[in-house]
């Protein structure tokens, strides 16, 4: 009866998180709604087909990485075995008039699918501990960025390890056969309850109270013992063998028996196990396994077309952020990477844009940094649609990176070549340290948002003269930008006259020229310089560096005007 209140009252619990998380999602959606189709349209234009494919099979996740995919399968397969089969057994029972847990196929496979969880989560638990280059910088910034994630694997092992050792210390309790022979069978008198008592001490490893029970090799015994057992128990409970992880572990610990008679700690493990099923039902909508139900909402959303921007809706955009797991891959094929490697700006990066975009989205804006930060991040992504493409939660990034522009654009907060364009010369250039005020705000912001601003020094390729000072000025590098091709009347300098600023010690100048803006990265530059000048890697830290400058203006503006 507890046992049902129990599950009744954190089902509820659990209900209303997702009804909390869902309606967060409609009533948070309307920063990123555009106000064009209603819910009822945008429902018909869902991939049904392609989002159950891909939520049975994992097609996105396999074709990012096979081994990734390998430990979600274990995890899926082995968890829907144990909820359909072990979980739930008493509709499992209703379907199946032949099922008993403690037959021989079910042991087993119970201890199989168990095995399979925790290979799986194990895996995720090994790639949190050793992150990639990508994410060690994320683990690095804050404490909790290192706990998200990792509790809900902590206590999914826990439930898999508590779960082997419940069934173990069921083996060996004999408290627990005292419990069976009462209820399933009609043993009243001594005889035959030592005789039974001997044959499962000897096949089942129960562990009876050493100085009543005889010696169990005693083959009349045994024989009784047999016969009682096919008669009463082996309909239900087969010999425990083929549960090949609870039964060493049980023989492991019979040497406990005496203390696990006496404290029943088969009940103890059993409310441990029990308790932390119900912990992680409650966590599931605040916890990052809401994954589980955000990723097919997700992957339902057809990806970005050009009528896009003219139909999209906010909903499922929100499902997509709730649908990231962190797993990095994003970001490991990120085409302006470099851009995070030069400028430390960890807003570069998709899966941190998601991070604080979600954040965005809750809190609205609780630093302006942190929302100047994201905007610059966002400037730099050249919407190529490499993370969308191996985004394994199919979320459709591309369309996020746009409309993220669309909301800081409402708020105030303008992209950082705007502010380039837009500044004087004397705004630009400025002094070569910023106010007292403006450097404390800068210096003192938290973690990842901090803007990285070095006022009295540059850094890397821009701050070492060998790197461009042997330019001979040959113009070769300008004749083969095809941006000064493309658009030389506007361009305000080509890319030898960038060298020659920086020759002048004009390096904060250099930065805001449209030619540093406008630079694709092309290496077109690089690779015809006679000089072997790094060109291209120049006039990106430069452009890292103009970034700075303009988040700096912009942080100032949004001051001014609050």
């Amino acid at each position: 009866m507890i046992i049902e209140i129990l599950v009744g009252v954190v089902l509820v619990v659990c209900l209303a998180g997702l009804i909390f998380r869902f309606s967060s999602m409609f009533r948070l959606g309307r920063v990123f709604d555009r106000d064009r189709d209603t819910l009822a349209a945008q429902v018909f234009k869902l991939d049904y087909f392609g989002t159950l494919f891909n939520t049975l099979f994992q097609v996105r996740l396999f074709r990012a990485g096979k081994l990734r995919w390998l430990a979600h399968t274990l995890v899926l397969t082995g968890f829907l075995f144990l909820l359909g089969v072990h979980a739930l057994d008493f509709w499992t029972g209703e379907l199946w008039d032949w099922y008993q847990p403690g037959i021989a196929p079910f042991r087993f496979l119970r201890n199989l699918a168990g095995v399979m969880v925790t290979v799986g989560a194990a895996a995720f638990l090994f790639r949190r501990l050793t992150p990639s280059r990508i994410n060690r910088d994320r683990l690095r910034r804050g404490r909790r960025f290192r706990v998200r994630g990792t509790l809900s694997i902590i206590a999914l092992l826990g439930l898999m390890a508590s779960g082997f050792v419940t069934e173990a210390l069921n083996i060996i309790s004999e408290p627990r056969f005292d419990e069976m022979v009462e209820t399933f069978s009609d043993i009243s008198g001594e005889p035959e309850l030592v005789h039974l008592q001997a044959y499962w001490e000897k096949h089942y490893y129960v562990v009876f109270d050493q100085g009543f029970l005889p010696a169990a090799d005693l083959s009349a015994d045994l024989d009784e013992g047999r016969e009682l057992n096919e008669a009463y128990c082996l309909e239900c409970h087969a010999l425990p063998d083929p549960a090949f992880v609870s039964v060493p572990i049980a023989r492991a610990v019979q040497p406990l028996g005496f203390w696990s008679r006496v404290l029943r700690l088969d009940r103890v493990f059993y409310w441990l196990h029990f308790g932390l099923a119900m912990v992680l039902l409650v966590c599931l909508p605040f916890s990052r396994m809401f994954h589980i139900i955000a990723i097919p909402l997700a992957t339902a959303r057809r990806r970005m077309t050009p009528d896009t921007p003219r139909t999209d809706m906010g909903f499922l955009d929100l499902a997509g952020l709730s649908a990231c797991t962190h797993c990095g891959f994003c970001s490991q094929v990120c085409s302006v990477t470099p851009d995070y490697l030069v400028s430390d700006n960890p807003q570069v990066l998709p899966h941190m844009k998601l991070d604080t975009l979600k954040r965005l989205a809750g809190k609205g804006v609780w630093d302006l940094n942190t929302l100047v930060r994201l905007r610059s991040g966002n400037d730099d992504c050249t919407r190529c649609g490499l993370c969308a493409d191996i985004c394994p939660s199919g979320i459709d990034l591309v369309r996020l990176w746009t409309t993220a522009d669309t909301v800081m654009d409402r708020m105030g907060c303008p992209d950082n070549y705007t502010t380039a364009m837009d500044a004087s010369f004397r705004e630009w250039v400025g002094p070569e340290t910023p106010d007292a005020a403006s450097l404390e705000t800068i210096q003192h912001l938290p973690g990842d948002v901090a803007v990285r601003n070095r006022p009295d020094t540059l850094s890397g390729l821009i701050a070492d003269a060998d790197t461009f000072e042997h330019c001979v000025q040959c113009t070769l590098c300008t004749n083969t930008c095809p941006v000064a091709a493309y658009d030389l009347d506007k361009n305000d300098f080509g890319p030898h006259q960038v060298m020659n600023l920086l020759r002048l010690g004009e390096g904060k100048m250099a930065s805001g020229t449209r030619m540093v803006w406008h630079c694709l990265t092309c290496y077109a530059c690089q690779e015809v310089c006679p000089q072997s000048i790094r060109v291209a890697d120049i006039m990106l830290e430069l452009r890292c560096r103009g970034q700075e400058r303009a988040a700096e203006l912009t942080i100032r503006q949004l001051k001014g005007a609050s």
